[in-house]
């Protein structure tokens, strides 16, 4: 990096959930394709696992287009990550740079299907970091979601790089000695 580069956490993960419950899984495709087909695929794999799945929709989507979902799948536009992360254990997602640190701050594995921007560089890094494995958002099936996703929660390998990426972050400095840095900056 170069010289003058200052690097900072955007955010301090609060406590893990720790108790004993049935795994929670995460999907967002952001706030802007989750009409797509690629969804609808993704969806499928996840509702067919036994686990609790959350998705997030954002402003354009109404949850109740999406019809009749299994009780284990909770959809809703928008909930805050400080909020979420904490109670999950698994994040399948665009590789959006927003939800890629929010996974990582909070030490989750992901699942992630970049469809552009700079996701598909965010899922490589992932990807050789060991904190996720990466799906082809033109192929993928929903059988290779529901395997993939299993198998991540499966192999702590994951989770255990994710940790040690959270643990990383969360000693670099916050805000509180960003923002004057910027100020100083400007």
């Amino acid at each position: 990096m170069p010289a003058h580069t200052f690097s900072f956490r955007p955010t301090t993960a609060g406590p893990a959930d720790t108790a004993p419950r049935t795994p929670t899984v995460y999907f967002t495709l952001g706030t802007v394709n989750n009409t797509t087909d690629l969804f609808s695929r993704v969806l499928a794999g996840l509702q067919e696992l036994p686990v609790n799945v959350v998705v997030t929709v954002g402003e354009s989507v109404d949850p109740a287009e999406l019809g009749p979902l299994p009780a284990h799948v909770r959809v809703e536009r928008f909930i805050p990550q400080e909020l979420l992360l904490p109670r999950c254990d698994l994040v399948v997602s665009h590789a959006g740079s927003g939800t890629v640190m929010g996974a990582l701050a909070h030490g989750l594995p992901s699942v992630l299907i970049p469809v552009g921007a700079d996701q598909p560089y965010n899922a490589r890094r992932c990807l050789d970091l060991g904190t996720a494995e990466v799906l082809d958002p033109l192929t993928v099936t929903s059988e290779e979601v529901r395997t993939t996703v299993s198998a991540v929660l499966a192999d702590g390998a994951y989770r255990r790089a994710a940790e040690r990426v959270a643990e990383e972050t969360n000693t670099l400095p916050g805000p509180e000695r960003t923002v004057p840095l910027l100020e100083q900056i400007i």
